[in-house]
């Protein structure tokens, strides 16, 4: 599969971060699926920020979602670059002052 380098849309990463904090709350024993993707499925698949397993959840097996390490990476180097951003404003207000 070849990897899209186009930067994913607010929408993708919102429903990235969404499922990154649902599988954290719940040690990983409650998976996304794909209804709550909805849209951002398609293109984070093809990005390669998530994948998808069959799990059984209540003895049907069923498409689960899951956030692959580059998708948690992604997540937090962009975490970074903003927190480094409001470092960067708070000290030229900071400097003004």
């Amino acid at each position: 599969m070849e990897t899209n380098l186009r930067p994913p849309t607010k929408r993708m990463i919102e429903k990235l971060r969404e499922c990154v904090e649902k599988e954290s709350l719940n040690n990983g024993k409650i998976p996304c699926l794909p209804e709550e993707m909805k849209s951002s499925l398609a293109g984070l698949y093809k990005r390669g920020f998530i994948g998808t397993r069959m799990e059984q959840v209540n003895n049907k097996n069923i498409l689960c979602i899951y956030v692959t390490d580059l998708g948690k990476t992604f997540l937090s180097s962009r975490d970074e670059k903003l927190n480094k951003r409001l470092r960067n404003i708070r000290n030229d207000v900071r400097a003004k002052e």
